[in-house]
């Protein structure tokens, strides 16, 4: 943003007229320009004669990137596809002959691949058996050896991405951990209902138990009151007394 204002040399409301003159001044001087050569011939100098780094990545980091593509894509996706999408124009073309040489050299190893694990399923099996589809992590430790690397083992074109690759693996921050968290979780939820089934069960059979015994009353007492009804004719007289009884004993009604 600061080296666009100072190539057009047209000061932007957002930097005050005091600090733009200091800034001028700065620029002009012997000093400045000279930083300023180094770090353009820094940028711009050739690696291995095939033109300098360029991306099209803009402001977002090669992350955000990953998981814009991941979102619209509904899958995760690989290095190859990440570094493919930052270093190709909107016409199709790459933004450099390093680019190009590299997604060349990994489409070439992706199909040798391929081609391998095809003849080894042919020489294993009848010729009806498919041969395995590429994970993730082929499709990573294919990519990582068809970039190029400086001196410190660093990929080439990955930005931020560089910090997702372990002993040369794509990891996925909090994969593990996650994982692990979501078994637990599983495993409580089970728990849980496994002790509501029982106690769902034990409720079941104790109120089956009291029902039982409820209608095992209700049957003794109809059976009682039929003995004494056939034997005992003082019974009915005394049914009908507290019978009486109750009606004398309810309060009037005040309707």
């Amino acid at each position: 943003m600061v080296s666009g204002v100072r190539t057009s040399q047209k000061r932007p409301k957002w930097i005050e007229a005091t600090l733009w003159e200091t800034m001028t001044a700065y620029w002009a001087t012997e000093e400045a320009q000279k930083r300023s050569q180094t770090y353009s011939d820094v940028r711009m100098s050739p690696r291995e004669g095939l033109g300098h780094h360029v991306h099209f990545s803009g402001p977002k980091s090669y992350l955000q990137i990953q998981q814009d593509l991941e979102e619209e894509l509904g899958r995760l996706v690989s290095l190859g596809e990440v570094f493919i999408k930052t270093h190709t124009r909107p016409d199709g073309t790459y933004v450099d002959q390093k680019a190009e040489k590299i997604v060349q050299t990994y489409e070439k190893n992706i199909q040798e691949k391929l081609a391998e694990l095809e003849a080894e399923t042919s020489i294993v099996s009848d010729g009806a058996s498919r041969p395995r589809e590429l994970t993730l992590d082929d499709y990573t430790a294919i990519f990582l050896q068809s970039i190029d690397k400086d001196s410190r083992g660093t990929p080439y074109g990955l930005g931020s991405l560089k910090a997702t690759l372990p002993n040369g693996k794509r990891k996925q921050p909090g994969d593990a951990s996650s994982f692990v968290a979501l078994q637990e979780q599983l495993k409580e939820a089970q728990r849980k209902i496994e002790e509501q089934a029982a106690y769902n069960e034990r409720r079941e059979v104790e109120y089956s138990r009291a029902v039982a015994e409820q209608n095992n009353k209700i049957e003794n007492l109809s059976l009682m009151e039929k003995y004494l009804i056939q034997t005992d004719p003082r019974y009915l007289d005394f049914v009908a007394t507290q019978s009486a009884t109750a009606s004398v004993s309810s309060p009037p009604s005040t309707s």
